[in-house]
């Protein structure tokens, strides 16, 4: 590649990573408390943010170390900061945990990235995380749920980076612990993708002389991911929780399990496949200078990525089944968030080795073909950028037009009908239904104080 070809190609990169920034906080800012969020303001109100945990973590919700954030982002907004400062947060933390990843890569396999360029591709795949993964509402737009999956996640990646690290060990294995402590306790999908990474690694590598992988910051992050996975485990809420799950025989879950399992490599992750390619085509321009990295051929994929190949499907096999005999289905999209990460690397990866194999095929029209994936990526962006900011604007304007009419109305006797919103969007909904038993009701009702609660006004068409 000449420089000056990388050069643009990185340009257009930073250009898709600045827009991603742009869009993501410019719909972050019009995020309004929705759902469960009510409920933990109101826990917060009456036994404060540590008081709160315990709360939730002896009667409902187990999930100790993320609803800790949570509960802390909300008192903040309580006391006066933006609630943006939430969604800020996690860019940083995502950003962050990519870079320091990609730096320990970059000097793991000698790779060619200054420290400049390795910003950018943080940045970049920060933004493909964000547009591959299952969901976007729950996952990355809702105060309540981000710090459990998605927190979990990036919290993982960046302690997982340090285990290629060598700086300062004693502090580093530390903050190795403390951070899979974290992932332990915030959900149970990533500490169980954690946990079978770590002990598949750890098993393969046993014997061998391992001067890339720190083996005692393993056995570290290990024993801190168990510390608080146990935790969650042993909550008290966690059997009141389950109390409310369907209870098939075992099974007839265990068949769930092989079910969510083939949907997943049949159906969900290949849904992800096209979006995937066009975002990752600038890997394959950079890895075809890296001859040593490089596969002559796409049937060597599997064989000699197999390592990956068959980790990635132990954790999908694993996640699947653990879903099944858990909750005797997929459960919602939020919980298969920590597969996002196995999708893009296995696409960095297969991009960046089959680099040389695409320039010949195309008859070295690579530097081009990647020209037009990014100028898609970035019309992608901006269609889908105009049409959320458009839509959440729209959105956030009827949610406050609505907290406008119940301050105007409360203490109110009766029960308050409330107009519909429009779509959310990418956001959260803070809808709420026309039954009053309806949880985001509940939720709604018990923060306002208000026991005759909220409902929605029945949409009314006329018949033509």
């Amino acid at each position: 590649m000449t420089n000056r070809q990388q050069n643009i190609v990185f340009m257009l990169m930073a250009l898709n990573a600045a827009v991603f920034v742009s869009i993501f906080l410019a719909v972050a800012n019009n995020y309004r408390l929705a759902a469960d969020d009510y409920h933990h303001l109101a826990t917060i109100h009456e036994h404060g943010v540590w008081g709160s945990m315990v709360y939730y973590y002896q009667n409902w919700n187990p999930r100790w170390s993320s609803i800790l954030v949570t509960n802390s982002f909300l008192y903040l907004n309580e006391v006066g900061w933006p609630l943006v400062s939430f969604f800020v947060s996690t860019l940083l933390l995502g950003i962050i945990a990519l870079r320091s990843m990609l730096s320990a890569l970059n000097r793991l396999f000698q790779l060619p990235f200054n420290s400049l360029q390795l910003s950018v591709l943080a940045v970049y795949l920060l933004a493909t995380t964000f547009y591959i993964s299952f969901s976007k509402d729950d996952s990355w737009f809702w105060v309540t749920v981000a710090p459990m999956y998605l927190w979990g996640t990036l919290i993982a990646v960046l302690a997982s980076s340090f285990l290629l690290q060598h700086w300062m060990p004693t502090l580093r294995r530390i903050l190795v612990f403390l951070m899979f402590v974290y992932v332990g306790g915030s959900s149970e999908s990533a500490a169980i993708v954690s946990l079978v990474t770590f002990m598949f690694v750890g098993f393969k590598f046993r014997n061998h002389r391992t001067p890339w992988l720190d083996k005692v910051a393993l056995h570290v992050a290990i024993a801190g991911c168990l510390i608080g996975f146990g935790l969650l485990l042993t909550g008290p809420g966690i059997q009141i929780r389950r109390e409310h799950l369907p209870h098939h025989p075992l099974l007839d879950r265990l068949a769930v399990g092989l079910m969510n399992y083939m949907k997943f490599d049949l159906i969900e992750i290949p849904l992800r496949i096209p979006m995937l390619i066009f975002f990752v085509a600038p890997f394959g321009f950079f890895g075809r200078k890296q001859l040593r990295l490089q596969l002559v051929s796409w049937k060597e994929i599997f064989w000699r990525n197999r390592t990956i190949w068959i980790l990635s499907d132990v954790i999908i096999l694993i996640l699947a089944m653990s879903l099944g005999v858990v909750m005797s289905e997929m459960g919602p999209t939020r919980t298969w968030l920590p597969l996002t990460p196995l999708i893009l690397v296995v696409g960095v990866i297969t991009a960046y080795q089959l680099g040389t194999w695409v320039y010949v095929h195309s008859k070295g029209k690579l530097f081009p073909l990647v020209i037009v994936t990014q100028l898609a990526v970035l019309g992608y962006q901006s269609l889908q950028g105009y049409e959320q900011i458009t839509q959440t604007n729209a959105y956030a304007q009827a949610v406050d037009l609505r907290m406008e009419v119940i301050y105007s109305v409360l203490p109110s006797k009766n029960t308050l009908e409330l107009k519909p919103l429009p779509d959310s969007g990418w956001l959260f909904s803070a809808e709420i239904s026309t039954d009053t038993s309806y949880f985001t009701n509940r939720h709604l009702g018990l923060f306002f104080e208000h026991q005759e609660g909220f409902v929605r006004k029945e949409i009314v068409t006329s018949e033509e």
